[in-house]
């Protein structure tokens, strides 16, 4: 992210105030300016596998040297070394396990990179109550071993992992005054095609209703399509989660922006229905259009994150392109 952007994601505050690590020391996407870098940059992908627009601008797949990721394969850097795309809740699980055996054995660095490493796979799976895999159990096991095993200061307190996830879980949660445009953009992740069709969903930590109210229906509605309409995108798609355990819940709001992908949103919601999304209308079709190019629902199937909707609303865009391109073709 750009710098100016950590002001979206007080968790990260949070735990930098806490491990006593100043955002002075951090490096973001301006730092420098990726086109000053040497056109033979070496890259490690981290929690995707394919070369973002931001940076395919200035590189090419060749530049990528190693993947550690658990979304989707796209198929890109078959050469990466290593190359690792498997499921789990956390990316920070793969790497810890994947940097286990050169993991600091003394000093205070490896009690810091212990908690850095577990408040990413604490909060990618709700304290291990969601997402949850062999490889977050694994992670966790050997971080709080690292972290049990490291000599407790005088007056200090001994290793809560409940205390140490509230604190981070209470900052994330830390929204309630953020604009509009900076809870879209807050956790975002945005397709090109090769078809040159754009999406991008939002994940937002507040049900659908909250949205709604707090800014009135239009707003919401209004300040969606501004900023898909800012990234230029042809489909836009706002995931909403909140809760914790047995209170928490899953909301997905779908919405073609342009004419020419206007059926993808019908496409998305029959492959929604294969795959078990567990897909309710919200609200009485509050947020729907008649012409069926916004749809809106409640999501039971509380796994499915955005890991697994976004390749099902990639899929819906391909094949609504190709199945227009082929009418046209016997036209």
């Amino acid at each position: 992210m750009p710098r100016a952007d950590l002001d979206l994601r007080p968790e990260i505050y949070h735990l930098l105030t806490l491990l006593h690590i100043s955002p002075d020391d951090l490096l973001f996407t301006n730092d420098p300016p990726l086109s000053a870098l040497p056109k033979s940059t070496r890259i490690t992908l981290v929690d995707h596998n394919k070369l973002e627009p931001a940076l395919h601008q200035f590189f090419q797949d060749s530049n990528v040297r190693g993947i550690i990721d658990h979304h989707e394969d796209e198929g890109r850097s078959p050469n990466a070394k290593p190359r690792i795309i498997e499921t789990c809740g956390s990316c920070a699980s793969l790497v810890t396990n994947y940097f286990k055996e050169v993991f600091p054995a003394t000093g205070v660095v490896r009690g810091e990179l212990a908690r850095l490493g577990l408040a990413a796979t604490l909060i990618d799976t709700t304290n291990l109550t969601n997402k949850v895999t062999e490889h977050d159990l694994s992670t966790v096991e050997f971080l709080e071993g690292v972290i049990n095993g490291m000599p407790v200061e005088p007056g200090g307190e001994k290793w809560d992992r409940q205390k140490f996830f509230d604190g981070i879980w209470d900052a994330k949660n830390d929204i309630d005054q953020m604009s509009l445009r900076d809870l879209l953009r807050k956790d975002w992740k945005e397709w090109t095609e090769d078809n040159g069709k754009k999406l991008g969903i939002a994940v937002i930590l507040r049900d659908l209703s909250w949205l709604q109210n707090r800014q009135g229906q239009d707003s919401f509605l209004q300040g969606v399509k501004s900023w898909a309409q800012e990234r230029e995108l042809d489909l836009v798609s706002v995931m909403t989660t909140i809760g914790q355990g047995d209170e928490f819940k899953r909301e997905l709001m779908v919405w073609a922006l342009n004419d020419s992908v206007k059926e993808s949103t019908a496409i998305f919601e029959e492959k929604a229905y294969r795959a078990d999304l567990k897909l309710q209308t919200w609200r009485d079709g509050g947020l729907d259009t008649k012409d069926g190019d916004r749809k809106a629902w409640r999501q039971f199937n509380l796994v499915a994150s955005r890991k697994r909707v976004s390749p099902l609303l990639r899929e819906s865009l391909r094949e609504l392109v190709e199945m227009k391109g082929g009418r046209e073709s016997k036209v």
